[in-house]
């Protein structure tokens, strides 16, 4: 599915609505630059190598559970690709931002 981008009508809109419930929380707004931070380092060291979710938990010094709920989610994305195998586990590797993604649709289908 392509994200279509707002009209200005339709910004206005749902500002409003974020205004008249209250806004974003601080905390939703905590959890959302965690998620961006976490993904963002993962990123950065995909893009170096090729790396198992245990070797990215272990760099990053974070739950492996954690680390496969963000691989997993960069992977639907279409920002991480398998990338071979190191004994039972997949590799995963950094999706260039020129590369189609595996995962991604093109605006025909669905149609």
């Amino acid at each position: 599915m392509a994200l279509r981008t707002l009209t200005a009508e339709q910004r206005q809109a749902l500002t409003a609505l974020r205004e008249s419930m209250g806004g974003i929380s601080e905390d939703k707004r905590k959890a959302q630059k965690q998620l961006l931070a976490a993904r963002k380092e993962i990123a950065k060291l995909l893009a170096a190598q090729p790396s198992t979710v245990p070797q990215i938990a272990e760099a990053l010094q974070m739950p492996p559970h954690e680390a496969l709920w963000h691989v997993t989610g960069m992977r639907k994305y279409g920002k991480v690709t398998e990338a071979g195998e190191d004994g039972d586990y997949l590799l995963y590797a950094l999706v260039s931002d020129d590369a189609p993604s595996a995962g991604g649709h093109s605006s025909a289908e669905g149609r």
